[in-house]
């Protein structure tokens, strides 16, 4: 039986892929920093996993974990870097513990964690690595600056590590989605800071986010976009970014009037 890990694995994404990976048959082990959110997940599964309770947030606590996958999972089969992070806000806003937040947990996390479980992989032959990245690593907005750094950074990344493990046996995958409907998409809509650019479609649901991780598996690609329509303008605007500014207000009255139907659909108002 394969084994998959999912970072993050408290969360509504993560449930998503868990129950389709445990439909193929995956043993799953899930890691959060909340118990309690990781045994709502479980509670919806039909075989228990493991539960790993772990902090992302602080360098400490990304190497204590990363030094467990490589220690107590050698045979790990498919490692899903699935844990984020956002605070939306100007630069200058920000705490200097939120802009440490979102490289830690967003980049420095993931990096670790591959390193540690790429070694055991590459060296019998075979594994995957899954990272949900996000259309905000292809495209920076306002309001967004460190979240975007972080992203950017775990694109690269995986652009970098696949071209490594290029005949390893090994493979590495990207899926970008526009705004899904979790708590952090829903942190933006109310933050005054918060982009009304992640509006201008349709907010995606969990569910298509875990079809999306199965996608990608299933084919290998580095990058998988989701909705992949979204993905042309949006890498259309990270090839030539100079054009954001010019293209940001009208898209950014189409995104405050999504904006307003997600808050009022979710019962939050708009505000």
């Amino acid at each position: 039986m394969k084994t998959a890990l999912i970072t993050g694995g408290g969360g509504a994404i993560a449930e998503q892929i868990a129950l389709r990976l445990e439909a193929r048959g995956y043993r799953l082990v899930l890691a959060d920093v909340s118990r309690a959110r990781m045994q709502s997940v479980a509670a919806k599964l039909q075989e228990e996993p493991t539960l790993v309770h772990c902090d992302l947030s602080t360098i400490d606590g990304i190497r204590t974990f990363a030094d467990l996958v490589e220690g107590e999972y050698p045979d790990l089969d498919l490692l899903v870097n699935n844990a984020g992070y956002i605070e939306p806000g100007d630069l200058s806003d920000l705490s200097a513990d939120d802009v440490d937040r979102h490289i830690l947990i967003n980049l420095v996390a993931p990096m670790q964690i591959t390193r540690a479980a790429v070694k055991n992989m590459r060296a019998r032959g075979s594994g995957d690595v899954l990272a949900i990245v996000s259309m905000g690593g292809i495209i920076a907005l306002r309001g967004s600056a460190a979240y975007s750094a972080s992203k950017f950074g775990l694109r690269g990344f995986h652009t970098s590590i696949q071209q490594e493990l290029a005949g390893s046996g090994v493979r590495v995958m990207g899926v970008f989605p526009s705004g899904v409907d979790t708590p952090m998409l829903r942190k933006e809509a109310v933050h005054a800071s918060g982009s009304p650019l992640n509006f201008v479609g349709t907010v995606l649901a969990p569910e298509q986010i875990g079809e999306a991780c199965m996608s990608a598996l299933e084919s290998g690609k580095l990058e998988t976009y989701v909705p992949y329509v979204d993905s042309l303008t949006t890498r259309l605007l990270g090839a030539f970014p100079w054009l954001i500014r010019r293209v940001e207000p009208p898209f950014a009255k189409i995104g405050e009037k999504g904006r307003r139907k997600y808050l009022a659909r979710i019962g939050s108002g708009a505000s």
